[in-house]
């Protein structure tokens, strides 16, 4: 089987069913993930970290835009937006462009007709609203402040913060250091082809090449080679494995672009789909197709 990549569901549910829809046999198979991050953090009182921290303005623009937000009483699902708003006050314009940005087909893409200048400021504005979050996040949890049904309680005047830190600048023996290793445990769902029916992709729906277009050059590839191999690559039936792998080697001219291909790597493995397929059949280093 060819294993395309690991995927949520709902993208390894989209792939196959545009995969089984052009003839391809589809294999899902779930697993549980774990996900680990690591960080370090100083963490205590206001107080406390405003002796550690330098440039700690930024911190002070977060605390009152937090102050703020609760002191208005903000719903739940509407605390995170008023909070970024006064940090921002640009910020319900901001978000729209942002979401659009994060969209799959706008990244690495023209995005929609933005400059490549604007399109770093666009990820270094999302970055700066990320760890304006992060930050947020924490001082509630840390405060035990409550926002589900409408804030409830006050950042006081010296509260408990966590703030993201170099390692490096920092004193080891520092009693507020706070080493974090985040898990998260995921599902994901490997996608995985059978070979032999890989060469049906390129009937996929144009849909497909548009939405998964890395997903659509892999499974190409694979789908040419097994299309290459189907028939002797020359005038005689009978190769070795040192030729056979030569014909794992080509290029193939694509519409905007020419795809080049090595699966020399791979050779035993293909050897052995196309003899269980009954494509070949080998002896010793003799690799003889049946028709």
């Amino acid at each position: 089987m060819f294993k395309l990549g690991e995927y949520d569901e709902v993208e390894a549910s989209d792939i196959a069913a545009y995969l089984k829809e052009a003839g391809v046999r589809v294999e899902l198979k779930p697993s549980i993930c774990a996900f680990m991050e690591s960080a370090v953090y100083l963490e205590g009182r206001l107080s406390q970290l405003k002796e550690r921290v330098e440039d700690f303005e930024v911190y002070d623009r977060y605390i009152e835009a937090l102050k703020t937000a609760l002191a208005e009483g903000a719903e739940a699902e509407d605390f995170v937006d008023r909070y970024l708003s006064t940090l921002d006050p640009s910020w319900n314009e901001k978000k729209g462009e942002m979401a659009e940005f994060l969209e799959d087909d706008s990244i690495g893409t023209d995005g929609g007709g933005d400059s490549p200048e604007e399109m770093m400021e666009q990820a270094a504005d999302l970055l700066d609203m990320l760890e304006a979050i992060q930050f947020m996040g924490s001082a509630i949890e840390l405060n035990e402040i409550e926002i589900e049904d409408g804030p409830r309680g006050l950042l006081d005047d010296d509260p408990i913060l966590r703030i993201l830190v170099d390692p490096d600048e920092c004193d080891p023996d520092d009693e507020l250091i706070k080493p974090i290793l985040a898990v998260r445990l995921d599902k994901r769902v490997e996608v995985r082809l059978d070979e032999m029916t890989t060469p049906l992709a390129k009937d996929v729906d144009d849909e497909f090449a548009d939405e998964y277009p890395e997903e659509y050059y892999m499974i190409s590839s694979i789908g040419m080679t097994m299309e290459r191999l189907l028939d002797p690559p020359g005038d005689s039936n009978k190769i070795d494995l040192d030729e056979f792998r030569e014909t794992l080697v080509f290029e193939e001219d694509m519409v905007d672009f020419v795809m080049m291909v090595d699966g020399t790597a791979v050779a035993e493995d293909i050897v052995r789909v196309l003899k269980k397929e009954g494509v070949i059949k080998i002896k010793n280093d003799k690799i003889t197709w049946k028709k």
